[in-house]
């Protein structure tokens, strides 16, 4: 086995959390919130007085600000949806600042649509006579040109019935907690760590007082939207973190019992954390194996990539345009980097042509674990940058062709995305005759999706299957 080892010198920015951690006493429970619940280890079958989060499930269950989620559970590792993080924001708004919510005269209502989509209305002209379309229950992908109906991915019940959400929808909005129209469409989506920080500020925004010096948050740009918010957060001691290094993982689904862990430090001071960042940049060792020709010499690269550089890519919103994840300038050092180690590794073991070199980096990618977004994201589409790919150690087929793609094109191969109605693969350029030729130009299919396939070797299941080219 022949081993190399890269480091990538971290170039954007990745993750940290809290270090030291002691709890600090304030003002113990505001005196506006009263204990409205009666809360001991009988009150959720799924929640146990071992458990790190029982004691914050109980003040916000005891102080009225979440409840469970039926049938004497509370779900603790279950996702929190947008429509509850409102919720919780308009709870502990109208419980501090003395409010009623009225639930029995909402404008609000909700109906039914065909193919299971849900309308929302609610008070944004003032006469409680609108509509919001529920937008993201139908999503178009570039591999296929056509809608895909992602009504109940993961956990989302998309058929629920909302009514009792009306009233806290329209609360928020007339307290100024969310825009009009913020969240439109996406209520029953899982709530990112980032979205419910906001709201959580928006709720009581004069109630973080500042107990800790934080700079940066690792993974939170300044640019992200949300950025003020968290970092009131973080300063207050509400939030600390996924780590040492302070990571936050803004645009991660959040959990029931993270989310009532934050509650309660809201409501009771004493649980807030002071507490201090590992400032040391973290990185994550991973180790690659694979086989050139695909029963020759076995090829192994230890890589160390930068937590900052993995969770800025993490935190960039997704596009339908595949070829930007290709295009994007941020992580070029880093993959340019790599593909230029893994030519050197090809040449000085004897595979100098173009044919080989390019065959050498292909097969290191076709090594990578074939990953179904689904299963591994809970989404039907998550493409990744090339950076997430390599951290992950996997993707599915956009994923490994855009990192291919890349790192031939970053060394100065013709190289495109090859699209059909369900698959991607990467096109080669040759001056010979290739697999296909597009606008006058001849290519050789690589497939990326598994290991064995040698440049120009076309699946049995793709002969004869219309592709497009998406330039990168």
């Amino acid at each position: 086995m022949i081993k190399y080892k890269l480091k990538f010198i971290s170039t954007i920015l990745v993750l940290c959390i809290l270090t030291s951690v002691s709890a600090t006493a304030f003002a113990e429970i505001f005196p506006q919130f009263e204990q409205t619940n009666y809360y001991d280890s009988s009150t959720y079958a799924d929640v146990y007085d071992d458990d790190w989060y029982y004691y914050y499930v109980g003040f916000a269950y005891e102080y009225g600000i979440m409840t469970g989620t039926g049938d004497n559970m509370f779900t603790p590792d279950g996702n929190i949806t947008l429509a509850e993080a409102i919720t919780v924001a308009s709870r502990l708004n109208a419980k501090y600042y003395g409010n009623t919510i009225n639930k029995l005269n909402s404008g609000g209502s909700v109906a039914s649509l065909d193919n299971n989509n849900i309308k929302y209305s609610y008070p944004i002209s003032g006469n409680g006579n609108f509509q919001i379309n529920d937008s993201d229950s139908m999503t178009q992908t570039p591999k296929t040109g056509v809608y895909i109906n992602t009504n109940g991915v993961g956990s989302v019940n998309r058929q629920a019935n909302m009514t009792w959400f009306m009233p806290y929808l329209e609360y928020a909005v007339n307290q100024g907690i969310i825009e009009p129209n913020q969240f439109s469409g996406r209520y029953l989506n899982p709530a990112s760590r980032e979205q419910l920080a906001y709201l959580l500020f928006k709720a009581l925004p004069d109630c973080y007082q500042k107990i800790n010096e934080i700079s940066p948050i690792p993974d939170v740009r300044e640019s992200n939207p949300y950025y003020q918010e968290i970092l009131k957060l973080y300063e207050s001691g509400v939030v600390t973190g996924s780590d040492e290094y302070g990571t936050f993982y803004p645009a991660s689904d959040i959990l029931r019992s993270e989310a009532a862990a934050m509650v309660s430090r809201i409501i009771n001071t004493d649980l807030r954390i002071s507490f201090s960042l590992n400032q040391d940049k973290p990185y994550q060792s991973l180790s690659y194996s694979w086989n050139y020709p695909f029963y020759g010499e076995t090829f192994r690269l230890d890589v160390s990539i930068s937590y900052y550089d993995y969770n800025y890519f993490v935190s960039k919103p997704r596009t339908n345009n595949y070829s930007a994840y290709a295009q994007d300038e941020a992580d070029e050092t880093a993959v340019y980097t790599l593909a230029e180690t893994l030519r050197d590794m090809a040449v000085n073991n004897g595979f100098a042509s173009s044919y080989d070199i390019a065959g050498f980096i292909s097969a290191f990618v076709q090594s990578l674990e074939y990953q179904d977004d689904l299963t591994y994201k809970g989404v039907i589409e998550y493409p990744k940058y090339p950076i997430e790919t390599l951290f992950d150690q996997g993707g599915d087929c956009e994923d490994s062709a855009v990192l291919l793609a890349k790192m031939l094109k970053l060394l100065g191969y013709g190289a495109v995305l090859l699209v059909s109605e369900d698959h991607m693969a990467v096109g080669l350029q040759t001056s010979s005759n290739g697999n296909l030729s597009l606008d006058g130009i001849q290519y050789y299919y690589i497939e990326t999706t598994e290991p064995g396939w040698r440049i120009g070797d076309v699946p049995n299941d793709m002969v004869g299957v219309g592709m497009s080219v998406l330039y990168i």
